[in-house]
């Protein structure tokens, strides 16, 4: 909802992440017409709408996104959410959780466009884009290798955006 913008992202300082985070959240933010999204980066977790580390999550996390980039294949990510769908069906907990991982070495392997690629498809999940799509081209794609936003990326977030939510966000 637009009374709780701008969305707070907190970035663990490692492998330039907070760098290529902010990219994607600019990247994101160049798709709404009207300031339907905007977002921070924040240096306390503890205030934070989104926490994006770097490593694998936990071993016993649900996930509700798991992708591996075939074009990039040096890391994934996994974004994970705590929906309760028991006792109050359309909350969404904060914060939401991003994982993106090295899956080589990167003192020895350059996964910067990796990790741009994943961090602008796992910020896509946080803005509400739960879906995977069918084509390629788009970087909500279940394996994206593409490097920006496609048209229909662009207006999936922003239907979504003009569309009544269907989940509240509650810390």
């Amino acid at each position: 909802p637009k009374n709780l913008l701008p969305v707070k992202i907190w970035v663990e300082d490692s492998l330039d992440m907070p760098a290529l985070v902010q990219e994607g959240v600019d990247t994101w933010r160049g798709a709404f017409l009207y300031g339907e999204y905007d977002a921070v980066l924040v240096s306390d977790s503890s205030t934070a709408d989104v926490v994006v580390r770097v490593g694998l999550p936990p071993a016993n996390a649900p996930a509700t996104a798991t992708r591996l980039n075939t074009m990039f294949p040096g890391c994934e990510g996994v974004s994970i959410f705590d929906i309760d769908t028991v006792a109050t069906p359309a909350e969404l907990r904060l914060p939401v959780r991003v994982y993106l991982t090295p899956r080589y070495d990167p003192a020895t392997s350059d996964l910067t466009e990796c990790f741009r690629i994943t961090a602008r498809h796992e910020l896509g999940h946080s803005l509400g884009l739960f879906q995977h799509t069918s084509d390629t081209l788009d970087i909500m794609y279940f394996l994206p290798e593409a490097g920006g936003l496609s048209a229909r990326d662009i207006n999936t977030a922003q239907l979504a955006a003009h569309w009544p939510a269907n989940l509240i966000p509650t810390r």
